[in-house]
């Protein structure tokens, strides 16, 4: 582990975003509890490095993640080998804490500071965030879904005064939209048009409930003869509770496919 009290152009170092209060609960913030453990627990057993700001000023330590205990609600990290920076951290108010997580910025800021011990060895331990920020652009990220047990998006549409459930298939999911097709043409999938309380299933993640507006959608023929529309999709004022789950998803394929 290193650190400094002074700026490094180290690429390990990432730095706070100066981002407006209003654009972090807008777009980034996440307080389910469920979903900051899930993402810590990822960047523990990622191993990543964490820079971690001794509030909002230049110095900082490299460090990372070494064990979560729900029970004291605590973060055990590694501790500092400069003496003086160590103690500098244990006397600050207000820790920020960047890193990256599947390539996603992810920052949370901790209000209470010990020196403990791990296995022997000097160590951190902080307070579990009560939120933290996942900074991404939303067009990011897409991950194919699986092709044995394809995703479905249900939409309910209105038909010569009949209230159907229309079905189409996903071919690929981020967190800004989705790829499908449709091969039964049940609806006229223009660009432009708005879908409301469309269905997605995310198996052992839960149900997405979502609008989601048509961008772009052209017609394929396979080498049956038959056809079928290509369509893409975006989601429209996605709650940062749903996105978290798709994140989950694609956090979850992108593990068993590494398996694989």
């Amino acid at each position: 582990m290193q650190e400094s009290n002074q700026r490094t152009e180290a690429l390990e170092v990432l730095e706070p975003s100066r981002l407006s209060r209003e654009e972090k609960d807008e777009n980034f913030r996440v307080y389910s509890e469920i979903d900051i453990l899930f993402i810590l627990r990822g960047i523990m057993q990622a191993n990543s490095l964490i820079t971690l700001y001794l509030g909002y000023g230049d110095s900082f330590i490299l460090t990372s993640i070494l064990a979560i205990d729900v029970d004291k609600k605590e973060i055990i990290i590694d501790y500092g080998t400069n003496a003086k920076v160590s103690q500098q951290a244990l006397q600050s108010k207000e820790l920020i804490f960047v890193t990256t997580q599947n390539k996603v910025k992810i920052e949370f800021i901790c209000t209470h500071i010990n020196k403990t011990e791990f296995k022997g060895e000097h160590a951190f331990s902080v307070n579990i965030p009560k939120y933290l920020l996942r900074i991404q652009r939303r067009d990011n990220f897409r991950i194919s879904t699986p092709i044995t047990k394809p995703l479905k998006c249900i939409i309910p549409v209105l038909i010569e005064d009949k209230s159907i459930k229309a079905e189409i298939t996903l071919l690929d999911i981020s967190c800004g939209g989705i790829g499908a097709i449709d091969q039964h043409t049940t609806i006229n999938l223009e660009p432009g048009t708005i879908y409301e309380n469309c269905q997605i299933s995310l198996p052992e993640i839960g149900i997405v409930n979502t609008t989601i507006k048509v961008k772009n959608t052209y017609a394929m023929k396979l080498h049956s003869g038959d056809s079928y529309h290509r369509v893409g999709c975006e989601f429209i004022d996605l709650p940062s509770k749903t996105e978290a789950m798709i994140q989950r998803y694609i956090v979850k394929q992108e593990q068993i496919r590494k398996i694989k």
